[in-house]
């Protein structure tokens, strides 16, 4: 989704009237502080990659939200020619993308992963194979992508994918339903859209045995292991990268923290995996699922709501919980809001939005 912020025209191109550039401070989350100089008009991506500090980044136009930091102090300008993937909020309290950002004056800027994030498995374009290929709901199809020669390819749980759509020079972008355990089996929940180029092939071409370039994995939204309470908002399919944490969640050793997932679509013949969540519910007694329906039909028994609407003041149990969101950005703004009305710190929610691709 693409939003222009209103804080004044800007572009970087205004920033070259600058005498000289500026000293910008990358500071990571395992506290490795990296520093370089942003020439006057040069975007922070492009200047880390000059002084060959590595970042993580996709796009290169604002659109996917990948390389999103936090200004924690000096003044960062965002192209205001350009959309962005960055909420309203998000704006304001100072994040920025840097593929898009300048820096009029020396500035420190936080980014939400460790420095040797991008030391692990770089992305990667791979051959795969249609494995299996179901409809679980009206508008959702679980796509199951066998990949080739996979022994390079590692992701964590909550990390997304590119999928090019065969017979066209397209790109989609989808969250991973499974884990790095489950390679080279690589499991997608893709929405179809009335119209649009992959959503197309899967109601006409795609079947078992087609062939599908893969390119991944990316992202810095994905489980950091804790022990805290945790809640999981998803809307849609924003459920994929959150069966993955379960999945990676219930695998880890000792205590299992007691996790509040919230899953809800607009109807009910919209919903799926309901299977799925309640034998992971099994598995792990500490999860509890919430399934909410925002319009239901006449005669529907289930909760009525929306993900975040049917979370209230007795589900935050624990003062370092965290959450993980994944849905549109409306779902996710709301959701932010009245986590934190509810008492979880706001450096402790995690977010990914999506649209759809066609805008």
């Amino acid at each position: 989704m693409n939003m222009l912020m209103k804080d004044g025209a800007f572009t970087c191109a205004d920033a070259a009237s600058a005498d000289a550039g500026v000293a910008v401070t990358l500071r990571f989350q395992d506290g490795v502080e990296k520093q370089l100089r942003a020439a006057p008009g040069q975007t922070i991506l492009d200047a880390a990659k000059q002084a060959g500090v590595r970042l993580v980044h996709q796009c290169l136009t604002g659109s996917c939200g990948t390389c999103v930091a936090k200004t924690v102090s000096g003044t960062v300008r965002m192209d205001s020619s350009r959309g962005t993937s960055l909420l309203p909020s998000e704006h304001a309290e100072g994040l920025r993308l840097t593929c898009t950002s300048c820096a009029e004056t020396d500035a420190v800027l936080a980014l939400d992963y460790a420095s040797t994030l991008l030391d692990e498995a770089q992305p990667q374009k791979y051959a795969s194979t249609v494995s299996a290929m179901e409809w679980v709901a009206s508008n959702v199809v679980r796509l199951s992508l066998q990949v080739a020669d996979a022994d390079g390819f590692d992701f964590r749980s909550g990390q997304y994918v590119r999928l090019r759509v065969p017979g066209s020079d397209a790109w989609r972008s989808y969250s991973m339903a499974s884990t790095a355990a489950d390679l080279p089996r690589v499991d997608l929940l893709l929405r179809v859209l009335d119209d649009g180029a992959m959503s197309n092939y899967l109601r006409g071409s795609c079947a078992v045995g087609a062939a599908m370039e893969l390119e991944g994995a990316f992202g810095s939204f994905f489980w950091r292991a804790s022990k805290a309470q945790h809640i999981m908002v998803a809307g849609g399919t924003g459920l994929a990268p959150m069966l993955a944490m379960l999945d990676e969640i219930r695998a880890q050793p000792g205590r299992k923290p007691k996790v509040l997932l919230s899953f809800g679509c607009a109807t009910e013949d919209n919903l799926f995996c309901l299977d799925e969540l309640e034998v992971r519910s099994a598995w792990m007694p500490t999860l509890q699922n919430r399934v909410s329906v925002s319009s239901p039909q006449a005669g529907y028994q289930g909760l009525v709501g929306n993900p975040v609407s049917v979370l209230g003041a007795g589900d935050v149990t624990d003062p370092e919980a965290v959450a993980y969101l994944c849905g549109p950005p409306a779902m996710i703004e709301a959701a932010r809001n009245h986590l934190e009305s509810l008492g979880v710190k706001r450096e402790n929610i995690y977010a990914e939005h999506f649209s759809a691709s066609a805008q």
